[in-house]
């Protein structure tokens, strides 16, 4: 069997496929970063501690972490922020843990919510609950302004297809 690897180039390239992240409000830079995520062994049952470098190569089945990270460079608060990012097409969305105002969309970007509440749609078929691997976009909605020269990161993870 023949494995499909990615070297970071390809993987860079098949991230920025698409629509690049925005900002909705604000002035500022958005900036996006790709590491592979590495376990350590587990001990006694426990999980190992989770380290995030740079990949040269990435091959299907590694969990890639994706930061995107604002930083308002203008003179007045970014107020209603909005971040969304589409899922590179060489990668399946595989969770967040920055919850807060994160919705994910199944449609393109057309809509958002919470992934158990979406539904995704089945040619000449009723629609489905709406898994992982349906997710096209991922969003944040931050309820608070980021102050001039300030920066905020939120991250989500992707598995290599």
């Amino acid at each position: 069997m023949i494995r499909k690897s990615w070297t970071i180039m390809a993987l860079a390239a098949a991230l920025a496929m698409g629509t690049q992240p925005a900002a909705a409000q604000g002035t500022g830079v958005l900036t996006s970063k790709a590491e592979l995520e590495k376990s350590d062994p587990a001990v006694d049952g426990r999980e190992g501690a989770k380290t995030y470098t740079t990949p040269n190569v990435v091959v299907p089945g590694d969990r890639i972490r994706l930061t995107l990270t604002f930083t308002n460079n203008g003179a007045a608060p970014s107020a209603k922020m909005i971040l969304m990012n589409p899922i590179p097409t060489a990668l399946v969305f595989d969770g967040t843990s920055d919850t807060t105002g994160f919705a994910v969309s199944v449609d393109g970007g057309k809509t958002f919510g919470a992934l158990g509440d979406l539904k995704a749609g089945v040619e000449d078929a009723a629609p489905r609950p709406a898994v992982a691997s349906d997710v096209t976009h991922v969003r944040w909605a931050w309820p608070d302004a980021i102050a001039p020269g300030e920066s905020r990161s939120v991250a989500f993870f992707g598995r290599v297809q």
